[in-house]
């Protein structure tokens, strides 16, 4: 499936439905080059905040337009600083790799020192008292992030969270985003979510074939199970904290994305 598309055409209908009034901030942490998340926030009304150690200057014309706060550092665990290890992919330089973790597959050996700040001093500086969505795409650091939620008070806990897992192999190789360290993180965000309460979950894999997958985050055992496709490669789970969705309306929106309904429908029929 086309992952960021899709992902993008879920939140734009699904997050008026959580909050109709655009009370909660949004969040776009890692924002990279493409799939500006923020922007489509803007676009439905939200206020928005934009968390990018290196923003492109389509980000800063983009903040500047609408206007979204942006703030250039590096979300972590810690304030102060820390050691960005910039992105490589098929050889060429992409900043959509950089990471701070240094053995992330699409890390470099180049380096560059940035300021990082941790969640809770992110929304105290933003001025956040209610989210509605906290995206992250941080390429590997999600876990470190992420395991802050079990911290923060029930009123700043996110509607919806979306984070992206796995990358560059099939989880059946295990290697590179699926590695044993970086599998680890990523169900450890699974298990925090899990703690505080978030259960119905999408998920929305690259690997072909695949479709949107629908589960309660609550009913999984995941000292023993995981929700992942044994052919997954990488993709964004949504993790909702009150709300749910009929299955037949989630793949009906994701259906010009490569998650058809005929092929939803082909698999109830058969299953």
């Amino acid at each position: 499936m086309r992952v960021e598309a899709c992902c993008q055409a879920l939140l734009e209908h699904l997050l008026p439905d959580i909050d109709p009034q655009r009370q909660g901030l949004c969040f776009d942490v890692g924002v990279g080059t493409f799939a500006f998340y923020c922007e489509l926030f803007a676009r439905l009304g939200f206020a928005a905040v934009a968390v990018e150690p290196s923003p492109t200057d389509k980000l800063r014309a983009i903040c500047q337009q609408y206007p979204i706060q942006l703030v250039e550092q590096c979300l972590s665990d810690r304030v102060g600083t820390q050691t960005l290890h910039l992105g490589q992919f098929a050889n060429l330089a992409n900043s959509n790799f950089s990471s701070l973790a240094a053995d992330w597959f699409g890390a470099s050996s180049n380096t560059r020192e940035v300021p990082t700040l941790d969640l809770a001093t992110l929304l105290a500086q933003v001025g956040a008292t209610r989210i509605t969505v906290f995206k992250i795409d941080i390429e590997g650091w999600e876990p470190v992030v992420i395991q802050q939620f079990a911290e923060l008070p029930p009123a700043l806990l996110p509607e919806v969270v979306m984070f992206e897992y796995g990358g560059g192999g099939s989880r059946r190789q295990g290697e590179k985003g699926w590695s044993p360290r970086f599998f680890e993180g990523t169900m450890t965000c699974l298990k925090t979510l899990q703690q505080r309460g978030y259960d119905f979950s999408i998920m929305i894999d690259y690997a072909p074939g695949t479709q949107a997958k629908l589960f309660d985050l609550q009913a999984l055992d995941l000292a023993q199970e995981s929700p992942f496709y044994p052919n997954g490669v990488y993709g964004n789970i949504l993790c909702f904290a009150q709300q749910r969705f009929t299955a037949a309306s989630i793949h009906r929106l994701c259906a010009p994305y490569g998650g058809g309904l005929a092929q939803w429908l082909v698999s109830k029929l058969v299953s």
